[in-house]
């Protein structure tokens, strides 16, 4: 899932099991919107149920489906979407990484997420000085993440656990998350 030595030291995957998914109440089904290449599948697929993986390119979905494949995940599903999907079942947990910011209107996407329980998400931090990831011009600054998060969930946690990226979990009830 997505090979990249570089991605693997500015996002260790152990930090955001630890910190994020292991501290989660509810565990049942996940969201990955945006998975791209699947680097947060395999965490996601040990500590769901059932994970639906939302990718809008169709190289990158057939990508993903033959590595699950190759691997021998079955708990995932992949959809291709350039929208969000509307479910007849409750969400536990979904997870922007990386991606709210390639989004025309990224509260929308946030306005469609507040009906799980709990929402991640891991953005590029606007002041950090990177050779990497997008111009300083595209990112979202971590206040205004807060803000427009704010709007959709009761509860709001910033999460300093990556040297270059923000992440926040919003929650609709104080105990979403142990600790």
């Amino acid at each position: 899932m997505l090979r990249n030595e570089r991605r693997r030291r500015i996002l260790p995957l152990e930090i955001f099991e630890r910190e994020v998914l292991e501290r989660l109440r509810f565990k049942e089904i996940a969201i990955d919107y945006g998975a791209g290449a699947g680097y947060f599948i395999i965490p996601l697929s040990k500590h769901f149920r059932k994970v639906y993986a939302i990718e809008a390119n169709r190289e990158m979905a057939e990508f993903l489906k033959n590595e699950l494949e190759g691997i021998g995940i079955e708990n995932v599903e992949i959809i291709l979407s350039e929208r969000p999907p509307e479910f007849d079942f409750e969400i536990d947990f979904v997870l922007f990484s990386n991606v709210l910011h390639e989004l025309e209107d990224y509260r929308k996407f946030l306005e469609w997420s507040a009906s799980s329980k709990s929402v991640c998400v891991i953005e590029w931090r606007k002041d950090a000085e990177t050779e990497f990831g997008p111009p300083s011009s595209e990112r979202i600054e971590e206040e205004e993440m807060v803000k427009s998060m704010r709007e959709f969930f009761s509860t709001v946690r910033t999460l300093k656990i990556y040297p270059y990226h923000y992440t926040i979990i919003g929650c609709h009830e104080e105990g979403c998350m142990e600790g």
